[in-house]
């Protein structure tokens, strides 16, 4: 049996997984630009409702973001790379299937629901894998 919808799946969830990580380290590289942080409080400092603990509560939030995206891409690439290699040549379709699950669980938790695309992805590869059954041949 082919299992071509789930590979594709799988491939586009790792690409996805791919940006969220770069999206991750640009997170993580603007909360600690010096100069970034320069421009947003010469903005900022016009407005009397803002005060430098917000600026510092902004820049602590993206470290936060960036690293928490970080984290959830690495664990999608390396569990879809893994969950792809057993679906190829439908080696091992169940734990493909429960590894996918398991990966679009652990993306949407750990990334507060930002990774939600390579996570759906996932989700739906797995239940693919897990449901497809090939067609048995009666003979008489």
């Amino acid at each position: 049996m082919k299992r071509t919808g789930e590979m594709t799946l799988g491939i586009i969830g790792i690409v996805l997984s791919f940006f969220m990580a770069i999206f991750g380290v640009a997170l993580k590289w603007a909360s600690d630009s010096e100069e970034i942080k320069s421009v947003f409080l010469e903005a900022t400092e016009n407005d009397p409702a803002l005060n430098p603990s917000d600026a510092e509560l902004v820049f602590s939030t993206l470290a936060g973001a960036g690293t928490s995206m970080l984290i959830a891409a690495i664990i999608g690439i390396v569990i879809g790379i893994i969950a792809a290699i057993f679906t190829k040549g439908n080696k091992k379709p169940k734990l493909a299937g429960i590894l996918f699950i398991v990966s679009a669980v652990l993306i949407t938790i750990i990334s507060f629901l930002t990774g939600f695309l390579p996570a759906l992805l996932y989700l739906i590869a797995g239940i693919m894998c897990l449901v497809r059954k090939p067609k048995t041949v009666e003979t008489y």
